[in-house]
């Protein structure tokens, strides 16, 4: 697969962004952002899964504001 790069201002990427409908916007965030990765979690990985899903139990997140 050949990799595409373009330059874009911030600005307008987000306003083209603003313009598109969810599954527009899911296919973009799928083939830009999302790595696909095989490997099993590490003890480490796993460990701050548990961590990480107890707080969000807990209410101990922060919202994330970003885009909204």
């Amino acid at each position: 697969m050949s990799i595409k790069t373009i330059n874009i201002s911030i600005d307008v990427l987000i306003n083209v962004l603003k313009g598109l409908n969810k599954k527009a916007k899911d296919e973009i965030f799928e083939r830009v952002f999302i790595e696909g990765d095989r490997e099993p979690l590490s003890k480490e990985e796993k460990e701050a899964m548990i961590k990480a899903e107890q707080e969000l139990r807990e209410g101990k997140t922060i919202k994330w504001s970003c885009g909204r």
